[in-house]
């Protein structure tokens, strides 16, 4: 029986099979020596839409990658873009022993031959393991108040169907670090009253916390409006990650936000960066060779995030070098009023010539434009800036000091001083501008007679 507290146009889903593989999207990476010739697509809601109505119909095909736990993407990547944009942590999937070379010939020919086997050898799934009695973990307690002593929190096991629970929204701290605002705005009431009618119809995912109890990795929204709505208890899924990857799943689930300002993307975009740098660690002159012996040139993080997201890797170290920017230029960034390429050059000024520029700006309520921009972070590469320069750059221009005059007259005023009906636009222009200019010398006859009586008056005042 369906739960009438729920919107009915959301699909009841059925448990998952324990015999299906689901993988984390981050944990995909691109197939090394290969570039995605399809661009992410503008929009995937007819794809989602089909996804949640019927299911992911076909699972994606991955590579088993050298590195432990770590898969790489043959078949499949709209359908992870897709799931990435619906939300989605998971996707079903098909894993493969397969050399490079294989995935690549797969990869280039099965578009064309849609039959085409799929090479290398299926990796079973779920592995065969020796039984083991495998007891779940206390939940820890946060502060002064504990949870009840039976109360078991399972961690979810990567791959295997999700196990959902219930939690004190008291017990889960915000993500260290977590680079996105949470704003009790209009969006956030709306999702209030969402959760008051409905419940929170997606859990939240948490990792346990060092120092007791949990903290969120995705769903900071979600707890907030709970706390707004004075509901104590939240839905969770607990997962047992390292400190990169639950970075790198809290920055991939809410860059998916609608409306993300700048400086939250900068910050995101490096956390990124650094765990994926972090996980990917140095690597080896016998690794090394051997891409070069493969013909393999590996991404760096900055490249494989910007295949990511559909950017440059030139934008994605723009966004990050915004961080470099003192606060009071951060703020101007967020506000809109000073573009990221703009703000990426002044972010590459010393942090004194960017206070410098700050009080300038707030005094002459003018940014740099680009082309000073650029002059600025030259003349402080060169050690050559001085603070007069950095003042000159937002000072009003001549122009700016005389603004241009544009004056509208209505023809009903000027009618009574050209009544031929064939004057002609030019005509009044050049009528006006002859009655200016007559205006102009008789007010300077009449300035320069005062300024002659002036002179004679003195003449004649007697000396004492």
């Amino acid at each position: 029986m369906s739960d009438p507290s729920k919107p009915k146009d959301e699909k009841e889903q059925e448990p998952r099979s324990p015999d299906l593989r689901f993988v984390a999207l981050s944990k995909i990476k691109p197939l090394p020596g290969t570039y995605v010739k399809d661009e992410p697509r503008k929009d995937y809601s007819g794809l989602i839409a089909d996804i949640k109505k019927n299911g992911l119909q076909k699972p994606v095909i991955l590579r088993k990658s050298e590195k432990e736990d770590e898969f790489q993407l043959v078949d499949g990547f709209h359908r992870c873009k897709a799931l990435e944009q619906a939300g989605m942590l998971e996707v079903r999937a098909d894993v493969y022993e397969m050399s490079l070379a294989q995935a690549s010939e797969y990869r280039k020919g099965h578009r064309d031959k849609p039959l085409m086997p799929v090479p290398g050898k299926l990796v079973p799934y779920p592995p065969e393991e020796p039984a083991k009695a495998d007891k779940a973990p206390e939940a820890p307690a946060v502060g002064d108040e504990e949870l009840p002593e039976n109360l078991k929190i399972p961690l979810t096991k990567e791959g295997q169907p999700e196990t959902v629970t219930t939690m004190k929204v008291a017990n889960i701290r915000p993500f260290e670090g977590h680079p996105f605002a949470v704003r009790d705005n209009k969006d956030m009431w709306d999702l209030v009253d969402s959760i008051k009618k409905f419940g929170v119809l997606e859990p939240v995912m948490v990792i346990p916390h060092k120092d007791g109890g949990y903290e969120m990795v995705s769903g900071h929204r979600r707890m907030r409006a709970c706390q707004l709505a004075g509901i104590e208890n939240i839905p969770v899924i607990v997962r047992n990650l390292d400190r990169d990857e639950a970075i790198i799943s809290m920055v991939d689930s809410n860059l998916k936000r609608e409306e993300i300002s700048p400086m939250e993307k900068a910050r995101a975009y490096q956390m990124k960066t650094d765990a994926m740098k972090r996980k990917m660690g140095r690597r080896t002159k016998e690794e090394i060779a051997q891409d070069e012996a493969l013909g393999i040139k590996r991404m760096n993080a900055d490249e494989e995030l910007a295949q990511q997201m559909g950017e440059s890797p030139a934008t994605i170290q723009r966004y990050k070098t915004l961080n470099k920017l003192v606060p009071e230029l951060q703020d101007l960034v967020d506000e809109g009023k000073i573009p990221v390429n703009t703000g990426a050059d002044i972010a590459q000024m010393k942090p004194k010539e960017q206070k410098v520029l700050a009080d300038a700006i707030q005094k002459e309520a003018k940014v740099p434009s680009g082309t000073k921009a650029k002059e600025l972070k030259k003349e402080s590469q060169a050690g050559s800036l001085t603070t007069e320069k950095i003042v000159q750059a937002v000072a009003p221009t001549k122009r700016e000091e005389m603004p241009p005059l544009k004056v509208t007259m209505l023809e009903e005023d000027l009618r009574p001083f050209f009544p031929d009906k064939r004057t002609t636009i030019p005509d009044v222009k050049q009528g006006i501008l002859e009655g200016l200019k007559l205006r102009q010398t008789v007010m300077e006859r009449q300035k320069a007679k005062a300024a002659a009586g002036k002179t004679v008056k003195k003449a004649e005042t007697p000396t004492r």
